[in-house]
């Protein structure tokens, strides 16, 4: 069974995408035992977490056969596991979230766009599932309106960690992340272009807002590559016609 279970992992995986991958997480297990050993007791958890969604594909093999899951293509992990590296290793652990201007803004446009590519992975897993076929424009807005929905559950997470949890994931404590910049108040509203002076009591309003703006930039732009080349609705990749035919076969068959 265990040796089914790798088979199926990583059958059509190139060993490019695999030094590729294993180079991400072996990063990141790095920072999560020097995080240890600085005695950081949340960035080590945080990291941990992260490190699990870089393992978003082979998870999915692990569900049962016949759920969606295992329907999707180990390509969506070329890009998820950039964007769990990139918000926990780089924006973390670097703190590149306040060394880069901008990063954390980048990051939620890249990361909404990821989620878009993730989302049309799931849309088609589910018509294969299904054996139901659907026009690459429905399966591509489908797509884009399920990642709108990932990324407001993250920022009613980050709500929820401050509001009852205690964390400032939004920034309410404005101090705490000018030390953070390094003292400098214009590295932190570097990351918002407004008047530090008058919107500093905002700050953690227009932190939210800017995500919310990145997040659309970045699923617009993805959910328009998709529309151009929905690559799993065209070619000998066209799952539309793959499902047609084994439904004539089914049919014939009967």
């Amino acid at each position: 069974m265990v040796k089914d279970y790798f088979k199926r992992v990583y059958k059509g995986v190139s060993k490019i995408e695999l030094i590729y991958w294993w180079t991400l997480r072996l990063l990141m297990i790095g920072g999560i035992i020097y995080s240890l050993f600085k005695m950081d007791s949340y960035q080590p958890a945080q990291m941990a977490a992260n490190l699990l969604g870089m393992f978003s594909y082979e998870v999915c093999q692990m569900f049962p056969k016949n759920t969606f899951p295992r329907l999707f293509s180990h390509k969506f992990q070329n890009l998820s596991i950039l964007a769990f590296f990139l918000a926990s290793f780089g924006g973390a652990f670097l703190n590149f979230y306040y060394a880069i201007p901008g990063y954390d803004k980048v990051l939620h446009a890249f990361g909404c766009g990821v989620g878009v590519y993730v989302a049309y992975e799931c849309v088609c897993a589910m018509q294969i599932r299904d054996k139901k076929t659907c026009p690459p424009g429905i399966a591509a807005i489908a797509a884009m309106g399920l990642a709108f929905a990932f990324a407001s559950g993250w920022e009613i997470f980050e709500f929820s960690f401050d509001q009852w949890f205690g964390g400032d994931a939004q920034h309410w404590d404005l101090q705490k992340a000018i030390e953070e910049a390094g003292g400098n108040v214009e590295d932190v509203f570097m990351l918002i272009p407004l008047d530090a002076e008058r919107f500093e009591s905002r700050f953690a309003l227009m932190d939210t807002m800017a995500d919310t703006i990145f997040n659309c930039v970045g699923a617009i732009v993805m959910y328009i590559a998709l529309r151009i080349r929905p690559y799993r609705h065209r070619g000998s990749n066209n799952i539309n016609k793959i499902i047609e035919e084994e439904l004539v076969k089914n049919a014939k068959e009967n």
